[in-house]
């Protein structure tokens, strides 16, 4: 199957504070799952709608500021035992400033560099 990412993703459990724009409103705070300039996957524990548009704050552990974005969840897939509620979710970044655009490349960039095997 041929890979159709634009970006690079990345494992990397940074804290991402979401809330929902519009009805129904829920929010939560979660550990992501892997992260791309174009979009994040995180796992909820409250379904979220395909669809649905968020606003978002994504903490990295070394910066005492979030970079704040806003996006969609593309898509949706309950994970776990059938009682349990936990769904992985796939969110696309559809406004991000320009500014955190830059330190969020500049983070994951930095992340890929040091991930690479040393030769």
């Amino acid at each position: 199957m041929e890979e159709t990412r634009k970006f690079v993703r990345i494992e990397w459990p940074v804290i991402i504070k979401y809330k929902t724009i519009e009805e129904p409103y829920t929010q939560d705070r979660v550990v992501g799952k892997n992260m791309s300039e174009g979009g994040a996957c995180f796992i909820v524990y409250e379904r979220l709608q395909k669809g649905a548009r968020l606003d978002m704050q994504i903490e990295f552990p070394f910066d005492t500021v979030p970079i704040f974005a806003k996006g969609e969840v593309r898509w949706v897939k309950k994970i776990g035992e059938e009682l349990t509620k936990a769904f992985e979710v796939g969110f696309m970044f559809t406004e991000i400033d320009p500014k955190d655009q830059r330190r969020f490349k500049m983070y994951l960039e930095k992340e890929v560099k040091e991930r690479r095997p040393r030769q």
